[in-house]
């Protein structure tokens, strides 16, 4: 993915604006790779609340503080399903005149899309199921584990229930 993304952007003003919280893991990993100069930045929203699914409404809770005007933009994120937070991000950041604006994901869940949203960059393909760890979430807990695994009800803490 860092050789296709810097092939593309060869001699370019690359931004990498990565979505708090759960792309940081990935944000770090990757930016390691490339040899090419680059900024980086961050935008914080939020649309799951303590839910599973995201609930529609994008809240902004961090402002990006680079100027990204005529500069290649990438945004970073850990997953794309229902396309809600990344469509919202593209369009907020198109509203300070970037050349361009790519989207670069960890993880792609197709049958979520209810916003027509496309990745350019792709790690991995998934199925429907609520993942947790390298970043993703579950009730803000367990991103910091250094693997990706599926949640199941065994796993959801005393006394709480695994929302839809």
């Amino acid at each position: 993915m860092v050789e296709a993304i810097e092939q593309d952007y060869r001699e370019k003003d690359l931004v990498v604006v990565a979505v708090l919280k759960g792309s940081v893991l990935f944000l770090a990993d990757l930016v390691r790779g490339f040899s090419r100069p680059l900024a980086f930045d961050f935008i914080g929203v939020s649309s799951y609340g303590h839910s599973r699914t995201s609930l529609g409404v994008i809240n902004l809770e961090k402002e990006i503080s680079i100027d990204i005007r005529d500069k290649d933009v990438l945004v970073v994120d850990d997953i794309l399903d229902s396309g809600r937070t990344l469509g919202w991000v593209k369009e907020h950041l198109t509203k300070f005149n970037p050349r361009t604006v790519k989207i670069c994901v960890l993880l792609q869940k197709e049958v979520r899309r209810v916003i027509d949203v496309r990745a350019d960059y792709i790690g991995f393909e998934i199925p429907d199921v609520f993942i947790y760890g390298y970043g993703l979430d579950y009730r803000d807990r367990y991103r910091h584990l250094p693997y990706i695994a599926q949640l199941s009800e065994s796993e959801v803490p005393p006394g709480e229930r695994m929302e839809e």
